[in-house]
C-alpha cells in the first residue's frame, strides 16, 4: 500500500500538486478494499459538481477547446488550470486502482494505450488514442504519423528483449533506460504521456524481479533525466534508475 501511495505523492508532485490527507485516507480506503474507485470518482464529481454536466461533443474530440490549452473533456471544462486538477485526481483514483487490479496486456503499444484510457477515460473522450498532432516540450516529439511505425519498432525490440526479464541488474538498468527514453520520445498521446507510461514501466519492472522505490525519487530530476533520454543522452536516467531499483521481495 505505502508504495502506491508514494508513487502516487510522487506523480502529484510532478504535476504541481500535493496529496491532501483527506484524498489520501480516501486512496487507502480504496487500497484496503473498504470503497471502489468508481464510488470515489462519482463522490469526487459531486463534490466538485460536475456529476450532472452534460457533454458537448466537438468536431474533433482529440482536440482543444478554441482559444484554449484545454483537451476536449466530458466536463466541457476550459480553464487550464482547473482541468489539471480534476485530472490529477481522477488519475489518482485510477491509479490506485490499477495498483490492485493492473490493465493485463503484452506490453505492447495496445496494452499503454489501454492504460491510458484507463487512466483518463473518466475525463477525456480521447483517451487511448493516438495524437494526430506536433508536440512538443524542449524538443520536437516523434511526428504524428509515424508514432504506429515507430511504436511496432520500440515494442517489437522489447518483446525481441523478453521484456527485460532474465537480466543482470546493470543490463537490465542500462535497457531499461533505454525502453523509457524511447517511449518519452514516441509522446503517443496528446495529454497525459508521463503516468500512463509510468504505469507501464511498473508493472513491467516488477515481472522482471525489480521495483522502483517512488518515494525516494525527485520529480525534477527525473524529468531532467528524461529530456537528456530523449536527445539519446541515457547517462543520467540510468544515475536515477540505479539509485531507486531493487530486487522485488515476493
Amino acid at each position: 500500500m505505502q508504495r502506491c501511495i508514494d508513487y502516487i505523492k510522487f506523480n502529484q508532485e510532478a504535476e504541481g500538486f500535493e496529496l491532501s490527507d483527506e484524498d489520501e485516507g480516501d486512496l487507502r480506503r480504496l487500497l484496503d478494499g473498504e470503497i471502489s474507485a468508481d464510488t470515489l470518482v462519482q463522490d469526487f464529481l459531486e463534490k466538485e459538481q460536475l456529476a450532472d454536466i452534460a457533454f458537448i461533443p466537438q468536431s474533433a474530440d482529440i482536440s482543444y477547446y478554441k482559444g484554449t490549452h484545454c483537451l476536449i473533456n466530458y466536463f466541457n471544462i476550459q480553464e487550464r488550470n482547473l482541468l489539471r486538477q480534476v485530472a490529477i485526481s481522477l488519475v489518482s483514483i485510477r491509479t490506485a486502482e490499477m495498483f490492485i487490479e493492473p490493465v493485463t496486456g503484452y506490453y505492447d503499444f495496445d496494452h499503454l494505450k489501454s492504460i491510458h484510457e484507463h487512466l483518463f477515460g473518466d475525463l477525456y473522450p480521447s483517451a487511448g488514442t493516438t495524437r494526430t498532432r506536433l508536440s512538443a516540450k524542449r524538443t520536437e516529439f516523434c511526428r504524428p504519423e509515424y508514432i504506429e511505425a515507430q511504436a511496432k519498432d520500440i515494442f517489437d525490440k522489447l518483446a525481441s528483449d523478453h521484456f527485460l526479464r532474465k537480466m543482470d541488474r546493470e543490463t537490465f538498468t542500462n535497457d531499461l533506460a533505454y525502453y523509457m527514453g524511447e517511449i518519452e520520445a514516441l509522446h503517443p498521446f496528446r495529454s497525459g504521456n508521463a503516468p500512463a507510461t509510468r504505469l507501464f514501466f511498473i508493472d513491467l519492472i516488477y515481472q522482471a524481479g525489480y521495483r522502483l522505490e517512488w518515494g525516494e525519487a525527485d520529480a525534477d530530476r527525473l524529468l531532467e533525466a528524461d529530456i537528456c533520454a530523449i536527445d539519446g543522452d541515457y547517462q543520467q536516467l540510468i544515475d536515477v534508475l540505479t539509485e531507486l531499483l531493487n530486487e522485488r521481495e515476493d
